[in-house]
């Protein structure tokens, strides 16, 4: 559930059955928000044995904040793992957005256990999760808010101008209709638009190297629309190439990721009781 779409469907090992999607339109509110998502998981799957939530914002015993409360407005405190609960008579687990894609990217790939792995989505905000040593970093009460609101440019939150939502304003200021436009006249080889995306792509690349230097990161994982465009990938790898530098890798299951990573969490869980 993200702050732009929501999907449901049937999770099989990596494979994904059944799927449907509605747009979030967190603006209606948290409960009309629940209501639709209740039923969107009853069209899937009218009698689900477990359900599995990655939600966009700050988890803590089930409940959501969040974070950007511009992208989710009166989302504070709401019991979403509750109140599903209730209403589809299923176990349900909540977990936040970008921590279930790192699980998901991170079992994909089927890495070892000792290596060290941050997935970074980059879309209409920035979100993050980080693997080490084979567990995945959930602090009580779901205290680290992510890359996206470390310091970014002018000592914002870096999503203020590293994301999708706020690059809008570097394609308007720089003659484009939409970031994609900016986007592939940077890939085009336009001089302007590349200058226009420069900055703010080199302060993302420059925090996440901040964090490669504190967590010492084997591998960094790029995704979202914003991620995954060739420009991003051309910025971040001059700035984190070199010897000491972690392997940059695009994400391998695109929007799939939180999906397939909210049943590894879940299915972590249940081996854990």
């Amino acid at each position: 559930m993200g702050g732009t779409t929501t999907r449901v469907a049937l999770v099989e090992g990596l494979s994904l059955h059944s799927r449907r999607e509605m747009p979030t339109q967190a603006h209606d509110g948290p409960e009309r928000l629940l209501q639709r998502l209740g039923q969107l998981i009853a069209e899937v799957q009218p009698q689900p044995e477990t359900v599995a939530v990655a939600c966009t914002g700050r988890v803590h015993d089930g409940c959501v904040s969040a974070i950007n409360t511009a992208t989710m407005p009166g989302w504070l405190n709401i019991p979403l793992q509750a109140t599903l609960t209730q209403t589809l008579k299923a176990p349900v687990a909540v977990i936040n957005d970008a921590r279930a894609a790192t699980l998901g990217e991170w079992h994909a790939r089927g890495a070892p256990a000792s290596e060290n792995f941050m997935f970074v989505t980059v879309s209409t905000g920035i979100g993050s999760g980080v693997i080490l040593g084979g567990h995945l970093n959930d602090p009580p009460g779901g205290r680290d808010v992510g890359m996206g609101f470390t310091r970014g440019l002018n000592g914002a939150p870096l999503e203020y101008a590293s994301s999708g939502s706020g690059l809008k304003s570097v394609a308007h200021w720089a003659g484009y209709s939409s970031v994609a436009a900016l986007m592939d006249a940077a890939e085009a080889g336009n001089d302007r638009a590349q200058a226009a995306l420069r900055a703010p792509l080199t302060v993302l690349a420059d925090r996440i190297w901040d964090a490669h230097c504190l967590l010492g990161l084997h591998t960094i994982c790029l995704g979202g629309s914003v991620g995954l465009r060739p420009f991003t990938g051309e910025v971040l790898g001059q700035v984190l190439s070199g010897a000491n530098g972690p392997a940059l890798q695009p994400a391998k299951l695109g929007a799939d990721a939180g999906l397939i990573g909210a049943a590894v969490f879940v299915q972590q869980q249940e081996r854990r009781v």
